[in-house]
């Protein structure tokens, strides 16, 4: 099967798959992560987070058009997603999707350098893949693929917007409509209920109060929300099936303390100076070198690896907000800046996240910053 890739839902992305092989003077690539296979395949398949070794494959040889490989439960779902014509498919516990994979590629005259994942792809397939395929190069191209998604189309950005708005309302009405004296697990519940009304499926949820909100990823409890303690969420959804919502607030039980107003300013300055950072041309690493400088002159102690990350079908994507990231800023880039702060003397973290387009002229905000801590009944 050869011809150019034809202009449908898929043709942009794997415009930008064909760039790579041309640019990397490549044979085929040959992607199979979750978030890999949904961007240039135009699928969601669930399983490939729950189910690991039910492996499914985007195959494109340089020059021609795609190929889907699935596990043959997924078949009647893929095609109904994606405007791919060849799907092929394995059937689980009788064949190794492997060896299939390396059956489609002979029979899509493949042979020589193949762009892979290496990052994602189990090392027994690349083993056999070697063994199987006699003079096959197995190349990385991962950095090549993360880049290529990191641009957003206009629909990518709206519909994180949206997301994230639905996630920011979810916690925003839970905060104002949980009973006083409630616990943690009802907090976790109502705020899940209120993600899914509003078309989101719910996808992770780190909620805690009191001195569990220093824990990294803390999860919900029976324990009371009690008066004066603090407590943070960070929490987000899939909407329209693949893109998802990452937000993070922190809020109090009651009415906060001067202490506590004061800690969530400094940290939104440093929140500040981390968009005032966001233009197209500089490097990522600019964003957590703003945050980090705020931090000092905040008067905050400082221990955050990152202070954010792209946004799209994975959860933190190109580019990362890191001290050694020189990959330049692009506009249509969508950022999740997310500060957070521990204070070990206080027993309290605090921990704002929110999502904001690269444009010409510097930073979109797609949710509004936290300026008060959300308060829920004492």
């Amino acid at each position: 099967m050869t011809g150019t890739i034809q202009r449908t839902a898929t043709a942009d992305k794997l415009a930008r798959l064909e760039q790579i092989l041309e640019r990397r003077d490549l044979d085929c690539a040959v992607v199979c992560s979750y978030q890999n296979v949904s961007y240039f395949g135009g699928t969601y398949l669930m399983t490939q987070q729950s189910l690991p070794d039910r492996l499914a494959f985007l195959i494109l040889p340089r020059g021609k058009t795609p190929t889907l490989l699935v596990c043959a439960i997924e078949t009647s779902m893929v095609r109904a997603q994606t405007d791919i014509g060849d799907v092929r498919d394995y059937v689980e516990f009788v064949d190794n999707p492997t060896e299939v994979l390396a059956r489609v590629l002979r029979d899509r005259g493949v042979a020589g350098s193949i762009g892979i994942d290496a990052r994602r792809l189990p090392l027994a397939s690349g083993d056999l893949l070697r063994d199987t395929l006699s003079g096959a190069e197995l190349v990385p191209i991962d950095d090549d693929i993360e880049l290529a998604q990191a641009v957003k189309s206009r629909s990518e950005i709206d519909t994180l917007e949206a997301g994230a708005r639905a996630t920011l309302a979810a916690a925003e009405e839970t905060a104002a409509e949980l009973r006083a004296g409630a616990t943690e697990r009802e907090f976790s519940t109502m705020v899940f209920l209120k993600l899914m009304e509003r078309g989101g499926a719910p996808l992770f949820l780190v909620f805690a109060s009191g001195e569990k909100t220093m824990h990294a990823h803390p999860e919900s409890t029976d324990a009371r929300l009690e008066p004066g303690k603090l407590w943070r969420i960070d929490f987000g959804a899939r909407f329209n099936q693949v893109i998802n919502s990452d937000l993070a607030r922190t809020g109090v039980i009651g009415n906060p303390s001067q202490e506590q107003r004061d800690t969530l300013k400094a940290l939104r300055a440093t929140q500040d100076a981390g968009f005032n950072a966001i233009e197209p041309g500089r490097p990522a690493k600019d964003i957590f070198n703003a945050v980090s400088n705020e931090f000092k002159r905040q008067g905050l102690p400082f221990g955050m690896p990152h202070v954010g990350h792209g946004m799209g079908i994975g959860l933190h994507e190109f580019p990362m907000l890191e001290p050694g990231n020189d990959i330049r800023l692009q506009a249509g880039m969508v950022l999740n800046v997310e500060p957070m702060v521990v204070l070990q003397n206080r027993k309290e973290a605090y921990h704002t996240e929110d999502l904001a387009e690269v444009t010409a002229s510097g930073p979109r905000l797609l949710t509004p910053p936290q300026h008060e801590l959300l308060q829920v009944r004492a």
